[in-house]
């Protein structure tokens, strides 16, 4: 089975959005708290994020209704320095204090075709 963004990449399509997203950073409005920052001049917005990718895990995840991880598992990315504030947030200690590692966009494209290689149905980034 040919995978979409293989297409994608082949038509150039994939580095227009990256192009794209990397513009939306500049004045930030990407989450709720639309604080406008410029996240490439290394300002830290109301998330306490600039524009370095912090994954605080990654792997399989099967804690879903089986449509969501099909047989592989859904293939699960957590970031940390999440901006929602949840007060009873399951994933406080991965997702809210600030220990990840910072990640290229080369080695989060590398942990999704990892995540896709070990069969997993889908990638979902929290």
């Amino acid at each position: 089975m040919e995978r979409n963004y293989r297409l994608l990449w082949e038509l150039g399509e994939l580095a227009k959005r990256r192009e794209e997203a990397f513009r939306h950073l500049e004045h930030c409005r990407l989450c709720g708290q639309e604080c406008g920052v410029n996240r490439l001049a290394g300002e830290v917005g109301i998330c306490r994020s600039d524009a370095r990718l912090l994954v605080s895990s990654y792997g399989p995840h099967f804690g879903e209704e089986p449509p969501l991880v099909g047989r592989g598992g859904s293939g699960t990315i957590f970031f940390t320095r999440c901006n929602l504030r949840c007060v009873f947030c399951q994933n406080w200690d991965i997702s809210h204090q600030d220990r990840g590692l910072e990640t290229t966009p080369e080695e989060l494209a590398g942990m999704m075709l990892a995540l896709q290689h070990r069969g997993c149905h889908n990638i979902k980034i929290l």
